[in-house]
């Protein structure tokens, strides 16, 4: 029997606080998030039904600010097959569809499921971040980091 690997990738166009979105989203979801990490830099946090869901601020296509919500299975126990063995078989299940049309009815805000074009703005932005940083990335939250960045 395969273990369902569950994933989601949705997007909105804000200027909306990080920490606020998520808020709404949480509401949306009937969860809490909490400040975090996500690829080694600063998000809101939660999990839910087992999926470690990440709400992300980017810079999105010709640099308008956009919310990347993203989510992937959490629960370790689906390193394991049903047997206890670790030799698991995955079919993947893309939960966006549905998360975009649930969060676009319960927010009110017009949630998308990102094209290529969407992901290659966030990896050149990436680049940027990470020349700016000296190919290293942010490595966590500092004083330093509320202060220019708000309560992400």
């Amino acid at each position: 029997m395969k273990r369902q690997d569950i994933h989601l990738s949705a997007r909105v166009d804000t200027d909306e606080e990080l920490a606020q979105l998520a808020a709404r989203v949480g509401q949306a979801l009937n969860c809490t998030f909490a400040r975090g990490e996500f690829q080694r830099w600063h998000a809101q946090v939660a999990n839910v039904f087992g999926l470690k869901i990440s709400t992300v601020g980017e810079s999105g296509i010709g640099g308008k600010n956009v919310a990347k919500l993203v989510g992937e299975v959490a629960e370790e126990g689906f390193l394991y097959a049903p047997d206890g063995s670790d030799d698991v078989e995955y079919d993947s299940v893309d939960i966006s569809a549905y998360v975009v049309d649930l969060l676009t009815i319960r927010t009110g805000l017009q949630w998308y499921r990102p094209t290529a074009e969407d992901y290659a703005s966030e990896r050149e932005a990436a680049r940027g971040i990470d020349d700016w940083h000296g190919q290293v990335g942010p490595q966590g939250w500092t004083e330093d980091d509320e202060e220019k960045f708000g309560d992400w």
